[in-house]
């Protein structure tokens, strides 16, 4: 029930075609951090990303936190390095696969990824995992 509920989470309106943009999470969205942040006695942080359709290789910028990028909608290939690290080019990198609406990758600290391969609107939500401080 966990991904039929993650795909049904209401989300920001799309930007205007072309653009790639990143908001903070909506009402659903923080309820689900909420609820996931006490669990696991973490701070959560949501936010919504969205990729046009042949868009240019897009990095992420790590921010020292453990994260998920869940695939609401869409497709994207995803390659995971550590920081500082080139991500070998290709398909055969054992770190890089092509994630598909409902699939989620776990993001380590002091790793970073890299999307590509973006040909349909892709819409992906990130919980970025902190400490409580």
């Amino acid at each position: 029930m966990t991904l039929p509920a993650l795909l049904e989470l209401p989300r920001p309106a799309r930007p205007a075609p072309g653009v790639n943009s990143t908001v903070p999470g909506g009402p659903g969205a923080e309820e689900l951090a909420a609820e996931l942040g006490r669990r696991l006695q973490l701070r959560v942080r949501p936010s919504f990303r969205f990729l046009s359709p042949d868009s240019p290789v897009v990095e992420n910028v790590p921010n020292g936190a453990e994260s998920t990028v869940t695939v609401l909608e869409g497709a994207c290939r995803c390659v995971l390095s550590r920081v500082g690290e080139d991500p070998a080019p290709g398909p055969s990198h054992p770190l890089g696969m092509r994630l598909r609406s409902g699939g989620t990758l776990f993001v380590p600290q002091v790793h970073t990824y890299r999307l590509s391969e973006i040909h349909v609107p892709t819409t992906l939500l990130r919980l970025d995992l902190e400490s409580p401080e």
